[in-house]
């Protein structure tokens, strides 16, 4: 046993007083916040602040609720993929990568049937595995091949739809927006970029629908609008601007107006908070995400989101603003996520499904170790691995 968990434990007893307290005495003055919450002001606040941190813009009301639309869903197509990585280990004799694609279509009608599989792809190739840059190779690894991944699971999920009837939705498991490629450099971008906005451009062109899922999310761009609004720069004629109000308060000038507002998730406050709680089957109006890589995106394809209350929590759900002016569309994914969702206890049925067949066990894993330790053998040669990882394997002490 490595952790003592008595030396801490007291410790994380104080931040969990401390975390209900906050949330607590915050009840009434989010109330307040909500009940004065002048969307056109917020807005014009939010085009002038200076921030660190992302705020949810909203495309109608920030705090309007929507109803899953009496419709008959009687016959319809959901098609779900997730993917999972299984990256060659440095310690090992051969860089390769795996990616397996799960997929679920579930069809919905006289007669409802499913189609379940996987898709696996080994990247071995020079030019699957690194980016060039003039002189320099940059890794495809860690983040980069995660949005290699992804943009796999939307063309998995485009070309299942191309042979399904209307009305289709697609769905993928976790966030639209390839927030890995924020800070990297101009080579990893030019890469990956112009492949993930294709794949979104397809489906623009199709006119088909998808969304990504995010299960439990901790984004906070809505309680940081409420944060503005509660700011009281723009009442001394000033625009909102965090590094100047954080300066003064450590001079011990000023008080933070918007430390009303507490360190909650988005979750948090349309689960929880009496002012703006969804119910089961609602969602939220939409808001522009200020992600500065979606500034690369083509207008029509850039991620928004809403938050969605599925019957036992509040997701985050991502769509192209495309499909957020196109009401039908919107109103279509809205009640395929609550029907899948009411199917399996929350979470759309689909996409649990799909998750089933991506993963890649850890007994999976080693047997892939084992063929290509083999496969070496074949050749005459006896993979060696470095002293590092032969330490892992057996214990001397």
């Amino acid at each position: 046993m490595t952790l003592d968990v008595l030396k801490v434990v007291e410790n994380l007893r104080e931040a969990v007083r401390s975390s209900v307290r906050q949330t607590g005495d915050a009840q009434s003055a989010l109330v307040r916040l909500v009940r004065n919450f002048d969307d056109r002001e917020v807005l014009q606040r939010i085009e002038r602040a200076r921030t660190s941190w992302l705020l949810g813009v909203a495309l109608d009301r920030y705090f309007t609720t929507y109803s899953v639309v009496e419709r008959s869903l009687g016959r319809y197509t959901c098609i779900a993929t997730d993917g999972s990585l299984v990256a060659s280990d440095r310690h090992g004799p051969l860089s390769y990568a795996v990616i397996n694609i799960g997929y679920c279509v579930l069809r919905y009608g006289d007669v409802a049937d499913a189609e379940l599989g996987a898709e696996p792809t080994v990247l071995w190739r020079d030019e699957d595995l690194w980016i060039t840059e003039e002189s320099r190779r940059i890794p495809v690894s860690g983040t980069i091949l995660g949005i290699r991944r992804a943009v796999m699971e939307l063309e998995t999920g485009l070309r299942l739809a191309a042979a399904q009837d209307a009305p289709v939705v697609v769905l993928q498991d976790g966030t639209l927006i390839p927030w890995g490629l924020e800070g990297q450099t101009t080579a990893v971008v030019s890469w990956a970029l112009p492949r993930f906005t294709g794949v979104l451009a397809a489906y623009r062109e199709r006119r088909l629908p998808v969304a990504g899922v995010i299960s439990s999310p901790g984004s906070r761009d809505i309680v940081n609008a409420l944060r503005v609004a509660a700011c009281d720069y723009p009442t001394l004629g000033k625009p909102v601007d965090c590094d100047d109000c954080l300066l003064r308060v450590q001079r011990g000038e000023r008080q933070q107006a918007c430390s009303i507002v507490p360190p909650v998730t988005d979750r948090w406050l349309f689960q929880r908070s009496e002012a703006v709680r969804l119910q089961p089957g609602d969602r939220t109006g939409c808001f522009r995400s200020q992600s500065t890589i979606l500034r690369q995106f083509p207008e029509d394809d850039r991620i928004v989101f809403f938050y969605f209350h599925t019957g036992t929590e509040i997701a985050r759900v991502e769509i192209p603003l495309w499909i957020a002016w196109d009401r039908p569309l919107l109103e279509l994914i809205h009640a395929v996520l609550w029907d899948q969702c009411q199917r399996s206890r929350g979470y759309p049925l689909a996409l649990q499904e799909a998750h089933e067949q991506a993963v890649v066990h850890h007994q999976e894993r080693a047997q892939l170790e084992v063929l290509i330790d083999q496969l070496y053998a074949r050749h005459g040669i006896v993979a060696e691995r470095s002293a590092k990882e032969r330490s892992k394997r057996v214990r001397f002490a």
